[in-house]
């Protein structure tokens, strides 16, 4: 018997041994499935949303009913993209409640409780099975694997991503995700 070799094997841009169930902000982008342009389109520097970027932008602003804990800052739905800040507020019981000989860092089959890869999961999830349930989608997926995110460390921070949203739009002609 072969030995099992991953071939999807991906880096992980995470940093390692971080605590992602820890309190702070957190900047995420989440990319469409082969970043095609099902979310909307980019009309001057709005963003008009198809009916699939209506339930992404929906699930997005729901993630604080399944997660008391995260406050939705800015945010901005693309055409083939997300673009959010979530500040986790507070950790939940649960994230505290691990066993430490886990360790912090979310393995695969170990979810954190609370922690970005599991909100982002679910968020993905809910967004998929809405589009599935609605008629929108019929199979596959709507996300690319994976997600891009960055702690944020100080205030300068949140102030340069939370401009790089809200022009996010406005910006879309000369973007590298813009397919035209």
């Amino acid at each position: 018997m072969e030995p099992f070799i991953d071939r999807k094997s991906r880096r992980s841009v995470r940093l390692p041994g971080y605590d992602y169930s820890n309190i702070g902000m957190y900047f995420a982008t989440i990319c469409s499935d082969r970043r095609r342009c099902i979310f909307g389109q980019v009309q001057g520097s709005n963003v008009a949303l198809s009916p699939i970027g209506e339930i992404v932008r929906i699930c997005w602003i729901e993630i604080p009913k399944h997660f008391p804990n995260v406050k939705i800052e800015t945010y901005v739905v693309m055409p083939n993209h997300l673009h959010g800040i979530l500040t986790l507020q507070s950790k939940l019981p649960e994230a505290n409640s691990q066993d430490t000989a886990t360790g912090t860092a979310e393995a695969f089959g170990r979810p954190r409780p609370g922690s970005i890869p599991t909100i982002i999961r679910s968020f993905k999830s809910a967004t998929s099975k809405r589009a599935r349930e609605t008629g929108l989608v019929s199979g596959g997926s709507i996300w690319q694997k994976g997600y891009f995110e960055h702690v944020v460390r100080n205030t300068r921070e949140y102030v340069e991503i939370t401009n790089y949203i809200l022009l996010n739009p406005a910006r879309w002609a000369n973007d590298e995700d813009n397919p035209n």
